[in-house]
């Protein structure tokens, strides 16, 4: 039994850095590989248990190479086994491109999370049933976000999502979280989909959504921190400095410092706080789990010159 349970996906990453992106029909050289865990899912669960949290992840993988080596990897970090899924699919794979300043670009083939569902996860019973916390994403089906926000706020959880990769929710899947964690992106496309302003600014965006009948929006910024949008008015959070490497999961360590942080009892607005720490220590390091920090590496961190 968890805290906090994670449902959503697990990707085998293969990641190149690069002087730049390659334009349509270019070769770029001088580039280095790695590859490794990831997914949205598998990103936050694994976050949140080194931020010493009790965590379930339910994901599905493949019974292939890539599935094998992620049920390691996933039971090496501390993740129960028993939300470790396996499908006739083949395990999902993200291609992920870094350029010099550390921006990304991906490509994602989702194989086995396309196969998960709320059934997989109320076949769990009370070993799922009992969290207080559920963390949400859309890189697997969007119903399956629906789904499981609907089954865990009637169970009186709290079910925060964080919507990406971007896409449209139905207007009355917003009362199904109680936080909403978008990047200004993910904010513009949900504001855009639910007939809210198309552009102008993110705070008008957020109000569109409250409007819409969402209760807490938490818009991360990159640089810029973070703005926290609710029925009280809006507040924003100072960025904490980095030297960026690559911004692949930084969203990933946010919402997931923030769920660990009201976790431990923490107030929405300190667990923001501990959110912005998260993400400005995961780019500043190469890959998104080299990037996933403790409790006393966050701790550490101070407002100023970037360290």
């Amino acid at each position: 039994m968890a805290d906090v349970l994670v449902v959503g996906s697990y990707n085998a990453g293969f990641t190149i850095y690069a002087p730049h992106l390659p334009r349509r029909g270019e070769t770029v050289g001088d580039a280095r590989f790695d590859w490794g865990p990831g997914g949205k899912g598998a990103n936050q669960a694994i976050a949140l248990r080194r931020l010493g949290i009790d965590t379930c992840l339910v994901t599905k993988l493949g019974e292939d190479v890539f599935g094998d080596h992620g049920r390691d990897v996933l039971l090496a970090e501390g993740l129960p086994a028993w939300g470790i899924l396996r499908a006739k699919e083949p395990t999902g794979v993200a291609f992920i491109l870094v350029e010099a300043d550390g921006e990304n670009s991906i490509v994602v083939a989702p194989g086995a999370n396309l196969a998960l569902g709320l059934d997989d996860v109320m076949a769990l019973g009370d070993e799922a049933g009992v969290s207080r916390f559920v963390l949400l994403q859309l890189e697997c089906r969007t119903e399956l976000a629906v789904d499981v926000g609907r089954w865990a706020r009637s169970g009186g959880r709290r079910v925060v999502l964080d919507p990406a990769p971007a896409r449209a929710l139905p207007p009355e899947a917003l009362a199904y979280f109680d936080i909403i964690t978008p990047n200004e992106t993910e904010l513009a496309l949900l504001s855009r989909a639910l007939g809210g302003p198309d552009g102008g600014t993110v705070e008008a965006q957020a109000a569109a959504l409250l409007e819409k009948g969402a209760h807490d929006i938490v818009v991360t910024l990159g640089q810029r921190g973070a703005l926290w949008a609710s029925a009280a008015g809006f507040q924003s959070f100072e960025a904490y400095p980095a030297d960026v490497r690559d911004t692949t999961g930084a969203g990933d360590a946010f919402s997931a410092a923030l769920v660990a942080a009201l976790a431990r009892g923490a107030s929405l607005p300190d667990a923001i706080d501990l959110g912005c720490r998260a993400g400005a220590y995961c780019v500043s390091h190469d890959g998104v789990i080299d990037g996933l920090a403790t409790w006393s590496a966050l701790a550490g961190m101070k407002k100023g010159p970037a360290q």
